[in-house]
Protein backbone atom coordinates (compact mmCIF):
# COMPACT_ATOMS: atom_id res chain seq x y z
CA UNK A 1 0.00 0.00 0.00
CA UNK A 2 1.45 3.34 -1.04
CA UNK A 3 1.62 5.95 1.71
CA UNK A 4 -0.98 8.69 1.94
CA UNK A 5 1.21 11.49 0.60
CA UNK A 6 2.17 9.41 -2.45
CA UNK A 7 -1.52 8.84 -3.22
CA UNK A 8 -2.31 12.54 -2.76
CA UNK A 9 0.52 13.43 -5.12
CA UNK A 10 -1.07 11.14 -7.72
CA UNK A 11 -4.38 13.00 -7.27
CA UNK A 12 -2.48 16.23 -7.87
CA UNK A 13 -0.92 14.75 -11.01
CA UNK A 14 -4.40 13.84 -12.29
CA UNK A 15 -5.70 17.34 -11.52
CA UNK A 16 -2.84 19.02 -13.37
CA UNK A 17 -3.27 16.68 -16.34
CA UNK A 18 -6.96 17.56 -16.55
CA UNK A 19 -6.18 21.27 -16.36
CA UNK A 20 -3.52 20.94 -19.06
CA UNK A 21 -6.29 19.62 -21.34
CA UNK A 22 -8.95 22.15 -20.26
CA UNK A 23 -9.53 24.79 -22.98
CA UNK A 24 -9.43 27.72 -20.54
CA UNK A 25 -7.15 26.45 -17.78
CA UNK A 26 -4.37 25.67 -20.21
CA UNK A 27 -4.42 29.27 -21.45
CA UNK A 28 -3.98 30.44 -17.87
CA UNK A 29 -0.97 28.14 -17.51
CA UNK A 30 0.43 29.45 -20.78
CA UNK A 31 -0.17 33.11 -19.85
CA UNK A 32 -2.43 33.70 -22.85
CA UNK A 33 -5.81 33.68 -21.10
CA UNK A 34 -8.25 36.42 -22.09
CA UNK A 35 -9.12 39.18 -19.63
CA UNK A 36 -12.74 38.03 -19.32
CA UNK A 37 -11.81 34.40 -18.65
CA UNK A 38 -9.15 35.41 -16.13
CA UNK A 39 -11.61 37.71 -14.34
CA UNK A 40 -14.18 34.88 -14.27
CA UNK A 41 -11.62 32.52 -12.76
CA UNK A 42 -10.65 35.10 -10.13
CA UNK A 43 -14.31 35.52 -9.23
CA UNK A 44 -14.75 31.78 -8.66
CA UNK A 45 -11.43 31.68 -6.82
CA UNK A 46 -12.74 34.34 -4.47
CA UNK A 47 -15.71 32.10 -3.67
CA UNK A 48 -13.90 28.83 -3.07
CA UNK A 49 -11.04 30.44 -1.16
CA UNK A 50 -13.51 32.52 0.85
CA UNK A 51 -14.91 29.40 2.57
CA UNK A 52 -11.51 27.89 3.43
CA UNK A 53 -11.40 29.71 6.78
CA UNK A 54 -14.86 28.36 7.72
CA UNK A 55 -14.18 24.80 6.55
CA UNK A 56 -10.81 24.50 8.27
CA UNK A 57 -12.20 25.81 11.56
CA UNK A 58 -15.29 23.59 11.36
CA UNK A 59 -13.08 20.57 10.67
CA UNK A 60 -10.83 21.36 13.63
CA UNK A 61 -13.75 21.96 15.96
CA UNK A 62 -15.32 18.65 14.88
CA UNK A 63 -12.13 16.82 15.81
CA UNK A 64 -12.07 18.58 19.17
CA UNK A 65 -15.73 17.73 19.80
CA UNK A 66 -15.14 14.06 19.02
CA UNK A 67 -11.89 14.06 21.01
CA UNK A 68 -9.96 12.79 18.02
CA UNK A 69 -6.47 13.98 17.07
CA UNK A 70 -6.31 17.07 19.35
CA UNK A 71 -2.98 18.20 17.84
CA UNK A 72 -4.42 17.89 14.34
CA UNK A 73 -7.50 19.80 15.46
CA UNK A 74 -5.33 22.68 16.63
CA UNK A 75 -3.43 22.63 13.35
CA UNK A 76 -6.66 22.95 11.36
CA UNK A 77 -7.87 25.82 13.51
CA UNK A 78 -4.50 27.58 13.23
CA UNK A 79 -4.52 27.03 9.47
CA UNK A 80 -7.98 28.58 9.29
CA UNK A 81 -6.50 31.83 10.58
CA UNK A 82 -3.63 31.50 8.12
CA UNK A 83 -6.07 31.32 5.19
CA UNK A 84 -8.36 34.14 6.33
CA UNK A 85 -8.51 37.05 3.92
CA UNK A 86 -6.87 35.33 0.95
CA UNK A 87 -10.08 35.71 -1.03
CA UNK A 88 -9.50 39.48 -0.94
CA UNK A 89 -6.37 39.01 -3.06
CA UNK A 90 -8.45 37.41 -5.82
CA UNK A 91 -11.08 40.16 -5.53
CA UNK A 92 -8.48 42.92 -5.68
CA UNK A 93 -6.80 41.31 -8.70
CA UNK A 94 -10.15 41.29 -10.48
CA UNK A 95 -10.74 44.94 -9.64
CA UNK A 96 -7.25 45.75 -10.93
CA UNK A 97 -8.33 44.40 -14.30
CA UNK A 98 -11.16 46.93 -14.36
CA UNK A 99 -14.00 44.45 -13.76
CA UNK A 100 -15.15 46.07 -10.54
CA UNK A 101 -16.47 44.20 -7.54
CA UNK A 102 -19.70 42.97 -9.17
CA UNK A 103 -20.32 39.36 -8.22
CA UNK A 104 -22.56 36.86 -9.99
CA UNK A 105 -22.06 34.24 -7.29
CA UNK A 106 -20.37 30.83 -7.26
CA UNK A 107 -20.91 28.64 -10.28
CA UNK A 108 -22.24 25.09 -9.99
CA UNK A 109 -18.78 23.51 -9.58
CA UNK A 110 -17.85 25.87 -6.76
CA UNK A 111 -21.24 25.34 -5.12
CA UNK A 112 -20.69 21.57 -5.26
CA UNK A 113 -17.22 22.02 -3.77
CA UNK A 114 -18.55 24.15 -0.93
CA UNK A 115 -21.49 21.91 -0.03
CA UNK A 116 -19.51 18.65 -0.24
CA UNK A 117 -16.76 19.97 2.00
CA UNK A 118 -19.15 21.63 4.41
CA UNK A 119 -21.01 18.34 4.81
CA UNK A 120 -17.74 16.51 5.45
CA UNK A 121 -16.63 19.08 8.02
CA UNK A 122 -19.94 18.98 9.88
CA UNK A 123 -21.07 15.36 9.48
CA UNK A 124 -18.13 13.34 8.18
CA UNK A 125 -14.46 13.24 9.08
CA UNK A 126 -12.81 16.30 10.57
CA UNK A 127 -9.54 15.21 8.96
CA UNK A 128 -10.99 15.13 5.43
CA UNK A 129 -10.24 18.73 4.41
CA UNK A 130 -6.53 18.01 4.69
CA UNK A 131 -6.81 16.15 1.38
CA UNK A 132 -8.21 19.21 -0.34
CA UNK A 133 -5.65 21.48 1.34
CA UNK A 134 -2.81 19.27 0.14
CA UNK A 135 -3.98 19.02 -3.48
CA UNK A 136 -4.64 22.76 -3.81
CA UNK A 137 -1.35 23.74 -2.17
CA UNK A 138 0.54 21.21 -4.28
CA UNK A 139 -1.07 22.66 -7.40
CA UNK A 140 0.01 26.17 -6.37
CA UNK A 141 3.51 25.02 -5.47
CA UNK A 142 3.94 23.38 -8.87
CA UNK A 143 2.28 25.89 -11.16
CA UNK A 144 1.47 29.29 -9.60
CA UNK A 145 4.91 30.88 -10.00
CA UNK A 146 5.25 29.77 -13.62
CA UNK A 147 1.73 31.09 -14.35
CA UNK A 148 2.70 34.50 -12.97
CA UNK A 149 5.88 34.52 -15.06
CA UNK A 150 3.97 33.54 -18.21
CA UNK A 151 1.25 36.12 -17.62
CA UNK A 152 3.78 38.89 -17.15
CA UNK A 153 5.75 37.88 -20.23
CA UNK A 154 3.00 36.87 -22.65
CA UNK A 155 -0.33 38.32 -21.60
CA UNK A 156 -1.86 41.21 -23.51
CA UNK A 157 -4.29 41.93 -20.67
CA UNK A 158 -4.18 45.57 -19.69
CA UNK A 159 -3.19 45.96 -16.03
CA UNK A 160 -1.98 42.38 -15.64
CA UNK A 161 1.01 43.38 -13.51
CA UNK A 162 -1.35 44.56 -10.80
CA UNK A 163 -3.57 41.50 -11.07
CA UNK A 164 -1.36 38.56 -10.06
CA UNK A 165 -1.25 39.06 -6.29
CA UNK A 166 -3.22 35.91 -5.47
CA UNK A 167 -1.16 33.64 -7.72
CA UNK A 168 2.18 35.18 -6.72
CA UNK A 169 1.47 34.90 -2.98
CA UNK A 170 0.37 31.28 -3.22
CA UNK A 171 3.28 30.30 -5.42
CA UNK A 172 5.65 31.65 -2.80
CA UNK A 173 3.84 30.46 0.35
CA UNK A 174 2.53 27.04 -0.61
CA UNK A 175 5.92 25.42 -1.20
CA UNK A 176 6.60 25.71 2.53
CA UNK A 177 3.04 24.80 3.46
CA UNK A 178 3.08 21.58 1.45
CA UNK A 179 6.23 20.29 3.15
CA UNK A 180 4.74 20.87 6.60
CA UNK A 181 1.44 19.31 5.60
CA UNK A 182 3.14 16.24 4.10
CA UNK A 183 4.91 15.59 7.38
CA UNK A 184 1.62 15.71 9.26
CA UNK A 185 -0.20 13.50 6.77
CA UNK A 186 2.46 10.80 7.04
CA UNK A 187 1.53 10.46 10.70
CA UNK A 188 -2.13 9.67 9.94
CA UNK A 189 -2.68 5.93 9.68
CA UNK A 190 -6.29 5.25 10.70
CA UNK A 191 -8.12 3.80 7.70
CA UNK A 192 -11.26 5.94 8.19
CA UNK A 193 -9.16 9.12 8.24
CA UNK A 194 -6.99 8.24 5.25
CA UNK A 195 -10.06 7.28 3.21
CA UNK A 196 -11.76 10.59 4.09
CA UNK A 197 -8.64 12.58 3.19
CA UNK A 198 -8.35 10.81 -0.17
CA UNK A 199 -12.08 11.25 -0.81
CA UNK A 200 -11.74 14.98 -0.22
CA UNK A 201 -8.75 15.24 -2.55
CA UNK A 202 -10.56 13.28 -5.26
CA UNK A 203 -13.63 15.51 -5.04
CA UNK A 204 -11.50 18.61 -5.38
CA UNK A 205 -9.68 17.13 -8.36
CA UNK A 206 -13.07 16.49 -10.01
CA UNK A 207 -14.61 19.87 -9.17
CA UNK A 208 -11.66 22.18 -9.89
CA UNK A 209 -11.73 22.21 -13.72
CA UNK A 210 -15.31 23.48 -13.42
CA UNK A 211 -14.03 26.58 -11.63
CA UNK A 212 -12.99 27.82 -15.08
CA UNK A 213 -16.49 28.84 -16.07
CA UNK A 214 -17.39 30.94 -19.07
CA UNK A 215 -17.75 34.67 -18.30
CA UNK A 216 -21.31 35.75 -17.47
Amino acid sequence: MRDLVFRLDRETDKLIASLDEHPVARTLFAGTITASHYAAFLEQTQHYVGVAHELLRASGERLLATRQHPSLARLLIDKSEEEAGHDAWARDDRVALGFGANDSGPNVAVQAYIFAHRFEAQEGSGAAFLGTAYVLEALSARRASSIVQNLLQRSRIRGIRGAVTFLRAHGEEDRGHIERLAGILRGITAKADTEAILRSACRTRQFFPGFFSSPR
